[in-house]
């Protein structure tokens, strides 16, 4: 099963970080490779470099800084592929960002193919990370009641086409993404006073939280944006755009 690791911390605390910590990053990453559990994954540039896109009052809004005002914010991702939480939960342990943040392990629906993302990036392009997030609420509440009492077994499938749509109309920019499960299905990992604890739920408890991602390889910010603006969810949900790390 295939697993996204978000990385969150607080950037004030940065200048805390144990000069070990990226020759242990190096170290991790060799061995999660290795060992064929790390897909992808990537560090995000500082929240300065946000754009968040939202639908205010029936037209689209566009500011800079990410979806949420948290103390913590998303520091990087990776993709993993596990054979179960407990052990994306333990890949998650060993990762050097537990040493000033925290990790959010969360499955991907199911159905999510490995991801294709070529090595080096294309001439006069810059890759962002587009989350999307949501007002998730009254969906999973809907689920859980499915749950149960049985029904809704017999629903048909949820319509995609408006995102079978958006990826065929950014196809020239999206190098790949895929839905989260429900944050419901979040465990956060931390090191506290050494030791590592693991919680239920995702990394902060706002309103919106991340339902997805979309990995984006363009010549600007602007292009970038562009392709979050004919987003679906843009209609009613946010959307956070990224460049990674230089």
């Amino acid at each position: 099963m295939k697993y996204m690791l978000i990385h969150v911390l607080n950037e004030a605390h940065l200048g805390d970080m144990p000069p070990e910590v990226e020759p242990e990053l190096a170290a991790w990453a060799d061995e999660m490779v290795g060992r064929g559990v790390e897909l992808d994954g990537a560090r995000l540039a500082r929240t300065a470099t946000a754009t968040t896109v939202r639908t205010v009052d029936g037209r689209l809004e566009v500011t800079d800084g990410p979806f949420a005002e948290t103390k913590e914010q998303i520091a990087g991702y990776d993709v993993l592929e596990c054979d179960d939480l407990d052990q994306a939960v333990a890949v998650a342990s060993a990762h050097p960002t537990l040493h000033v943040g925290a990790i959010e392990v969360r499955p991907f629906d199911d159905g999510m193919p490995t991801p294709e993302v070529p090595e080096t990036v294309a001439e006069g392009k810059r890759r962002y990370l587009m989350l999307v997030c949501a007002d998730m609420r009254r969906a999973m509440a809907a689920e859980r009641e499915a749950a149960r009492t049985g029904a809704g077994a017999e629903d048909e499938e949820e319509d995609t086409s408006t995102i079978d749509a958006w990826c065929e109309s950014v196809a020239d920019r999206r190098i790949y993404g895929f839905p989260l499960a429900y944050p419901d299905r979040a465990v956060t990992v931390r090191r506290v006073d050494g030791r590592i604890v693991t919680t239920d739920g995702p990394f902060a408890e706002t309103k919106e939280q991340i339902a997805g991602f979309d990995l984006l390889e363009c010549h600007d910010l602007d292009e970038a944006l562009e392709a979050a603006r004919t987003h679906p969810v843009a209609s009613g949900g946010v959307l956070e755009v990224r460049p990674l790390w230089d």
